[in-house]
C-alpha cells in the first residue's frame, strides 16, 4: 500500500514537472509570435493543403495520381517549395495551387499563386484569449484579385486561407518562423 501511495507521488511530481515546461514553452512561443506580427517580419511555409472540393479534385484523387497518404482534401507539400513572406509592408507569396481555375489570368507559366507587394486594407487583429493572430487584406497581381486571411496560432502554425477572383477557394496549413538572416558577409563582395 505504501509503495503506491509513493509511486503515485512520484508520478505526479514528473507529471506537474512537464506541464510547467510546457506552460513555459507556451509562454515563449507567445512571446515569439508577438514579436513576429509586431515586427511585421515573418515567413510561413506551409505543409498542408487543402483545395476545395470539387468532381475534378475526386477524380484526380480517384485516379491514384496523388501519393499515398494524400486525398483529394489534404495534399502534402512537404518537399515542395512554398512561402508566405511579410517583411514590413510588402507581402509576397508562392504557394502551389491544387484545384479549379474559372479564369485564365493571360500568359504564365506557374500555376501556382503568386503575388508580391503591399496589400490592400491589411488588418491585423489580435484575439488575446487565444493568443492568436488574424491578418486580413487583398492583393493584386496582374488580373488577379487575392482576398487573404491567415490565422496565427501560438503554438507558432498558421492557416492561410485564400479567395481568388479566378480560382475556387484553398486553405493552406504550415508554420510561422522569423525570416533567415541574410548573409552579410558576402554583400561586400
Amino acid at each position: 500500500m505504501i509503495k503506491r501511495i509513493v509511486l503515485l507521488c512520484l508520478i505526479g511530481t514528473l507529471w506537474s514537472c512537464g506541464s510547467t515546461k510546457d506552460s513555459a514553452n507556451a509562454g515563449l512561443k507567445n512571446e515569439i509570435l508577438d514579436n513576429l506580427v509586431a515586427q511585421k517580419s515573418f515567413l510561413i511555409e506551409s505543409e498542408w493543403v487543402q483545395p476545395m472540393n470539387t468532381n475534378a479534385i475526386n477524380s484526380v484523387a480517384g485516379s491514384g495520381l496523388l501519393l499515398p497518404g494524400n486525398s483529394g482534401s489534404n495534399i502534402s507539400l512537404i518537399g515542395n517549395p512554398n512561402y508566405l513572406k511579410v517583411e514590413g509592408d510588402t507581402i509576397s507569396a508562392y504557394l502551389p495551387f491544387f484545384g479549379e481555375r474559372q479564369l485564365t489570368g493571360g500568359f504564365s507559366d506557374s500555376n501556382a499563386i503568386e503575388f508580391k507587394g503591399i496589400p490592400d486594407k491589411l488588418k491585423i487583429s489580435k484575439n488575446s484569449k487565444k493568443n492568436t493572430y488574424t491578418l486580413l487584406f487583398s492583393i493584386k497581381e496582374r488580373t488577379e484579385v487575392y482576398q487573404v486571411t491567415i490565422m496565427l496560432f501560438n503554438n507558432l502554425t498558421s492557416h492561410i486561407h485564400i479567395n481568388s477572383s479566378q480560382r475556387n477557394f484553398i486553405r493552406y496549413i504550415g508554420k510561422v518562423s522569423e525570416l533567415p538572416k541574410e548573409d552579410v558577409s558576402l554583400e561586400g563582395l
